[in-house]
């Protein structure tokens, strides 16, 4: 990807820069104001929490949402959803220095 795909993010009023493709781009920036709004949630609530254990703590929140919901076909989520973005975090987190 090119320089001008990357995307500058904050959440909890830090900076992540991360590469992104343009159709995307929407999307991944409407992610990033959830999470933080999450974030934030968690953050406040916590008190003294570090932004790992915020970051933590919205993860299980999430997938703890997403695993008790059905999928459109009723079902719910299966591990190989989970390992594809597993596998996309862990590319981010390459992306952004931080994996």
């Amino acid at each position: 990807m090119a320089d001008n795909d990357s995307v500058l993010l904050t959440i909890l009023n830090k900076g992540y820069r991360v590469n992104c493709p343009p159709e995307q781009r929407a999307a991944l920036l409407e992610s990033a104001r959830y999470l933080d709004e999450r974030m934030g949630q968690i953050q406040r609530r916590g008190g003294n929490l570090v932004r790992e254990q915020v970051a933590v703590m919205v993860a299980l929140n999430l997938v703890h949402e997403r695993l008790s919901k059905p999928s459109g076909n009723g079902e719910a989520i299966d591990s190989r959803h989970l390992v594809t973005l597993e596998e996309k975090l862990d590319r981010a987190l390459v992306d952004i220095g931080a994996g």
